[in-house]
């Protein structure tokens, strides 16, 4: 199998006349593999670059590179069956074209099979030769002759590969599951995070009630519906139009945010006239959720290393009219200039491995070194943020982790390092169904169609 040179095909699926929505997919899905980017940061800024691009054709892009990087092996196991080439010997702008039409074979029902094959022929075409288009052809014809008969490893037994396969995710990471949770409890998560979640939005209510976002929503969208849990939250799918193309966006009517995340900040239930410090802003979604909640009085400090999220936190802050928000760029080796506040919130960068569902990328490019890693980073940040919190204040830790390096442990290690604190376990009701008898709090996406998020709130007593 010819070795392609990803730089070459980059050039050829990059000209200017390649206005297909395939294309942008084989090119992105070939940069993911090459570049340490996030997935997300990926595609938009290849819309940035593909204005022309309509809702119907960025909906297909969507669906085919998250599609084809949530189920990579289990495509690439489709493609072993079905190739005479050793998969290893596949260069990968093929593997890639392959994967697409498979997924499109397998998952993608309303693209008929000769559709899906045809047009990853034409897609080869681009940028290899002949010999290669037939080998594409061949496999793809081999796949739609066999695909109801392709034998997947049992699931019977306890073999990690077997789910590592059948579900698409790391060995790794089902190894540490399955001991952690079993193997029906890693099955039961696997399929929660493989499955495609609906869009959700929190009600931006210093601006308009959820009741009157949720009518305003209707003709952009076939399907908008209440949160179960979260207060002001509303699911929305099938939309006619981008988010940020919406009036109501555009008014600051509400942001993207999981219900999971939305009831880190019931968690945090900041009041008119406090002081907070937000101290992992990032972008601002939990930071926005702060302000409505406290009715835009009193302060919040939104703290970030990364300039370019302030910059778009203040920008978010503008558009949803909140004006009690102050940024701050600092990396928290130490702390602040003396300063205390009534809550604090420390959002604590992790694996994101609780957030697959949405960031099917996570599952490759993260490690097991990355959670040790991460522990010691909470752990630190832990340390210096909880100097800034008044006596009887609150710090709530929160990561979209569910493992108990980032989780559990952090935890027992900070209390045991600081016996001034303990774990508040009197909250809002509504946290209620989340939380344990230690007072943690744990949204699982199996169990509750959520985000996975751990989150405890402790109280300062001096």
């Amino acid at each position: 199998m010819m070795k392609l040179k990803i730089t070459s095909v980059q050039k050829k699926l990059a000209s200017p006349s390649q206005k297909n929505p395939r294309v942008l997919s084989l090119f992105l899905l070939n940069d993911f593999q090459i570049k340490d980017y996030h997935l997300d940061t990926l595609i938009s800024e290849a819309f940035d670059h593909a204005p022309s691009f309509d809702q119907r054709d960025r909906s297909l892009v969507f669906s085919l590179v998250y599609g084809v990087i949530r189920w990579q092996t289990h495509l690439d196991f489709v493609i072993q069956q079905f190739s005479k080439t050793p998969f290893s010997k596949i260069a990968l702008p093929i593997s890639n074209v392959l994967r697409m039409g498979i997924f499109q074979l397998l998952f993608m029902n309303r693209i008929p099979d000769h559709a899906a094959v045809n047009s990853s022929v034409e897609l080869t075409r681009i940028f290899a030769e002949n010999y290669l288009v037939r080998f594409v052809n061949g496999v793809l014809r081999q796949t739609i002759r066999s695909k109801t008969s392709i034998q997947w490893p049992d699931e019977s037994d306890t073999r990690v590969d077997a789910l590592s396969v059948r579900y698409a995710y790391p060995g790794w990471l089902i190894h540490r599951w399955m001991d952690q949770w079993g193997q029906e409890k890693t099955k039961a998560m696997c399929i929660a995070s493989n499955t495609i979640p609906k869009i959700v939005l929190r009600s931006n209510t210093l601006s308009i009630t959820r009741e009157n976002l949720i009518e305003s929503l209707l003709p952009s969208a076939k399907e908008v519906l209440p949160t179960s849990h979260a207060p002001d939250g509303i699911w929305i799918a099938q939309l006619n139009e981008p988010l940020d193309q919406m009036e109501s966006f555009k008014s600051g009517g509400f942001q993207v945010q999981d219900e999971a995340a939305q009831l880190i900040g019931l968690m945090v239930s900041p009041k008119a006239g406090e002081s907070i410090l937000d101290a992992c802003a990032g972008r601002g979604g939990k930071t926005g959720h702060l302000a409505q909640c406290m009715n835009n009085q009193g302060s919040i400090l939104a703290v970030d290393q990364a300039a370019h999220k302030l910059e778009t936190l203040s920008a978010e802050m503008n558009r949803l009219g909140v004006s009690i928000v102050k940024t701050f760029q600092h990396q928290w080796e130490k702390p602040l200039a003396p300063i205390l506040f009534d809550r604090i919130l420390l959002d604590a960068p992790c694996s994101g491995l609780g957030v697959i569902r949405r960031h099917p990328d996570m599952k490759w490019k993260k490690s097991k070194q990355d959670i040790v890693n991460n522990q010691k980073q909470q752990e630190r940040l832990l340390d210096t943020v909880s100097t800034h919190l008044k006596p009887g204040g609150q710090l709530i830790y929160a990561v979209c982790s569910l493992e108990p390096e980032e989780t559990i442990h952090a935890v027992e290690t900070f209390l045991l390092h600081h016996p001034n604190f303990t774990i508040e376990t009197h909250l809002d009701p509504i946290l209620e169904p989340f939380l344990n008898h230690q007072g943690y709090f744990m949204a699982c996406p199996d169990e509750h169609q959520m985000d996975g998020f751990f989150a405890v709130c402790f109280t300062f007593n001096e």
